[in-house]
């Protein structure tokens, strides 16, 4: 357990210190290309702000409850099986629900650019994927008895690496560093309300 709280201690501490950093700004790269196809392709591409605005919506959650998480723990919970039973099923279920919901908005809306496919597939499938494992995580758990002597090591064996929270940092900084979907992560409005959370917390 207490391996599951560092790691989502240094997941909240790389995102704040993401959020404040800002990204590059290296969008005019692939202009000249891009500029071409846009009339051909712009009906079947996604809008890159909206894109990122669904990611940022389908991540909040999981950032907000990755915090609370950190905020039980450091206030005694760690010390207390039940608490951190009810503090992980509360965070497990939120986050598997707005991660499934993100994978499955983001296929749908699809890829914002053919540049941008390989980054959309990776994300939805990231979604997808930890959104499953999170909401089989939270079934697992909510079978687990706080008062049972193995609680804590059964706990730790719970989701895996698919489970570990600072994943997602990865996917943000990917997202980040992308030269189309960068400048939009900045502009979406679901974005600069995570990204200004994130730095009220870094000050």
């Amino acid at each position: 357990m207490k391996h599951r709280v560092a790691l989502a201690g240094v997941f909240a501490a790389v995102l704040v210190t993401s959020a404040c950093g800002g990204g590059g700004s290296s969008a005019s790269s692939t202009s000249g290309s891009t500029a071409t196809t846009t009339t051909t392709t712009a009906a079947a591409d996604a809008d890159p702000v909206k894109w990122t605005g669904t990611f940022c919506e389908g991540i909040s959650p999981t950032i907000e409850g990755v915090l609370t998480l950190l905020k039980t723990m450091f206030e005694g919970g760690a010390e207390d099986p039940a608490v951190q039973k009810t503090a992980l099923l509360d965070y497990s279920s939120k986050a598997g629900k707005s991660l499934s919901e993100a994978g499955e908005k983001l296929d749908d809306l699809g890829a914002p650019s053919p540049e941008s496919q390989e980054l959309h597939d990776e994300l939805v499938k990231f979604f997808t994927d930890s959104g499953k494992t999170l909401t089989q995580v939270n079934t697992e758990l909510a079978a687990l008895d706080p008062a049972d002597p193995e609680f804590a090591t059964k706990l730790e064996q719970l989701g895996g690496d698919q489970a570990d929270p600072s994943k997602l940092q990865e996917q943000i900084k990917k997202l980040q560093d992308d030269p189309k979907l960068g400048p939009a992560f900045k502009q979406a409005p679901e974005c600069v309300a995570m990204s200004e959370t994130l730095k009220s917390l870094g000050s």
